[in-house]
């Protein structure tokens, strides 16, 4: 029989350029990885060294690929165009911000994300892509759950560090909301594997098995905000995904989940403060036993439901009972919703009445009842200063990285905090209007991208993408995800992927046709290693910082000097370096270049009370009065006590006294640099 058409001749990948494909799908887990166990990604070197890997893979595949830029369309070009706006700016705010320094290494945090989206929007969009996108994603979060579950449930075996704190799970990562947030994606991500039917029998019954490590891991961080979009997304994902194996999936997960948190949650001893005692130590053997029972239980239960699978699948409703099965989701729900709106009102308001109130969270050394608790944990009184920041500079804000020296000015307790806890709310702050406007078309358009897509074909693979979007969008409006890449560059990399176009047929005729010019792909590649300059420099300048650090800690002044004089050669910009020659210099009797070295520092950062407050030590030190750095100190951090001492004590102390105060301050500031 004749076709109508004549067949569209699609090329055949060769086998390096296959391999080359899948590896960068597993690109984002190993960034996941890799900044996870580099404490999140935190600090300037550990994205600064992912960004310039992103700058060496592009240059890599505008050299190779054939079509290097195959997914890129319409649906990339608006918040691809957003977000490297959003990273210009972030970079000129240095221009009006009082920490230049800061804002530049604030810079590499959305080049890291603006090259993440744009690499995986760069790649032809496929649900099979997408689905290896998401297993690897899977795979990265339970190497990294088991991992830090086992220093909880087996620390004699697997110690944390001594400097990181462990009342809450929070290795590797160091911070326990963000390894919740990671711990909430993974549940989503393995909900869908074990119940798609397009996946294989054998990765339904691992990702079955993943689950209970995955909610023992979000227990013991003891994050509300990652229990909570761990359910919006799991529930999020049956609504839109409605996979045909969710109930065969959920009779495997439920039972085995509700175990192991059951033994985790009786053992009290592993929700205190000293969860490494003898005593909780055997009680997390206990656990560990309890957990590996219901990991091999939700195997062995997803096993004995597949044959339940395969009835499910050979089950083929028609459309119409699709319509009507999928408005009657949605009504149930709504009613459902609204049922529990109305029978829970009362409560509902009393809770809401105790998150508006000021009163800080209170367990008594038992971590579980803050899982009830619905108070803020102060982050109203954060988001009140960072919207009074924004007031006073609605345009462009204050400059990046900035709203820690805003907060120590303007906050009204003594609570120490370096970011806002809402990316939206940081951002007016930081960065103005014009910085909301862009990061929020870059979100809205990912979002809405994703959920159209989950309406077609192949729809639990783009309703899990969605999902694990929306989870990151509302956590990021309640903590500070964006500062830690281990968590948002998963949001970019499956953003990128949704937003990338569908592949287009290639017709040949003997020969391949060239579909990228030489000089496009020289031009491109230039500019990525252009771009890759900045992270550099951040880089090894952050090398030598922390070298720097290191040889201070060590008593070694000598190698501390060189390393922060390294630093400062290759970016003079930053203010950090400079405090650690001005105390060696202290160090070394030489008043009159530790006094030019803090003064240069409080000169690149001059609302940062920490300058100001070891001007005022080493001015003393050095026979100096001490009390006009002492008071601009106490101006920019009226409620810090160390602050408050340094000023009191210098104010209400004779000259001859100051020396001996300025020496025992220096050697106090010494252990805190």
């Amino acid at each position: 029989m004749r076709c109508a058409h004549p067949p569209r001749m699609i090329r055949v990948m060769p086998d390096s350029r296959r391999v080359a494909a899948a590896a960068l799908l597993l690109l984002p887990a190993a960034l996941l990885g890799y900044l996870a166990f580099n404490a999140g990604g935190f600090y300037p070197a550990a994205p600064a060294y992912a960004a310039m890997v992103l700058c060496a893979v592009f240059v890599l595949r505008m050299t190779l690929a054939e079509d290097p830029l195959a997914g890129t369309g319409r649906w990339l070009a608006l918040p691809g165009a957003a977000l490297a706006l959003f990273s210009l700016l972030t970079l000129t705010s240095q221009a009006w911000s009082h920490a230049p320094g800061v804002a530049l290494t604030e810079f590499d945090l959305p080049l890291l994300y603006l090259l993440v989206l744009l690499l995986f929007g760069s790649l032809a969009r496929s649900p099979n892509r997408l689905a290896w996108l998401l297993r690897a994603l899977a795979g990265a979060v339970v190497v990294v759950c088991a991992c830090g579950v086992a220093t909880r449930l087996a620390p004699d075996l697997w110690p944390t560090p001594p400097e990181l704190a462990n009342n809450r799970l929070s290795f590797p990562i160091t911070y326990w909301n963000a390894l919740g947030l990671v711990a909430a994606m993974g549940i989503v991500l393995c909900v869908h594997l074990a119940s798609d039917l397009a996946e294989r029998i054998v990765v339904r019954m691992v990702a079955a098995a993943a689950v209970p490590l995955l909610a023992t891991t979000l227990y013991f961080t003891f994050s509300r905000g990652a229990i909570a979009v761990a359910a919006i997304g799991v529930v999020l994902y049956a609504v839109v995904g409605r996979p045909r194996a969710l109930a065969s999936a959920a009779l495997a997960i439920g039972p085995a989940t509700a175990a192991a948190i059951r033994w985790a949650y009786d053992a009290n001893l592993l929700a205190s403060y000293d969860p490494t005692s003898a005593r909780a130590v055997v009680q997390g053997h206990r656990v560990a036993v309890a957990l590996a029972g219901s990991i091999v239980g939700a195997a062995a239960l997803r096993a004995l439901a597949i044959r339940l699978d395969r009835r499910l699948g050979r089950f083929q409703p028609s459309a119409h009972a699709r319509r009507v099965a999928r408005r009657a989701a949605w009504a149930a729900s709504l009613t459902v919703a609204l049922l529990l709106a109305v029978a829970f009102n009362g409560a509902i308001a009393r809770e809401y009445h105790r998150f508006l109130s000021p009163a800080p969270l209170v367990h008594g050394g038992d971590l579980r009842t803050r899982l009830t608790d619905p108070g803020n944990n102060g982050r109203i009184e954060m988001w009140r200063v960072a919207w009074h920041g924004f007031e006073s500079a609605p345009l462009l804000g204050h400059g990046a990285g900035t709203y820690a020296d805003t907060w120590a000015q303007n906050r009204p307790t003594g609570m120490f905090v370096r970011d806002a806890h809402s990316l939206y709310l940081e951002t007016l702050d930081e960065l103005g209007a014009v910085g909301m406007a862009l990061l929020l078309v870059v979100i809205l358009v990912v979002l809405v991208r994703a959920a159209w897509l989950a309406r077609g074909p192949r729809r639990p693979v783009y309703a899990a993408a969605f999902a694990l979007l929306v989870a990151w969008t509302i956590h990021a409006g309640f903590d500070w995800d964006w500062e830690m890449p281990a968590v948002s560059v998963v949001f970019f990399a499956v953003g990128g992927a949704v937003l990338a176009r569908a592949p287009q047929p290639v017709e040949t005729s003997g020969r391949q046709l060239a579909r990228f010019g030489a000089q496009r792909r020289v031009l491109l590649g230039l500019l990525f290693v252009l771009v890759g300059v900045a992270p550099t420099y951040v880089w090894l300048s952050q090398r030598k910082l922390n070298q720097a650090t290191a040889a201070f800690d060590a008593g070694d002044c000598r190698l501390a000097t060189s390393a922060a004089l390294s630093s400062i050669s290759i970016l003079g910009v930053r203010a950090e370096p400079y405090e650690i020659l001005a105390y060696c210099d202290i160090e070394h009797h030489m008043p009159a270049l530790a006094v030019a070295a803090i003064h240069k520092a409080i000169s690149l950062d001059p609302h940062n009370y920490n300058y100001e407050l070891d001007l005022a030590a080493i001015a003393a030190a050095a026979g100096l009065d001490p009390r006009p750095a002492a008071s601009r100190a106490h101006a920019l951090n009226p409620l810090d006590p160390v602050v408050l001492q340094v000023w009191q004590t210098f104010d209400g102390a004779p000259p001859s006294q100051w020396q001996a105060d300025g020496e025992r301050f220096v050697a106090e500031f010494n252990s805190s640099i």
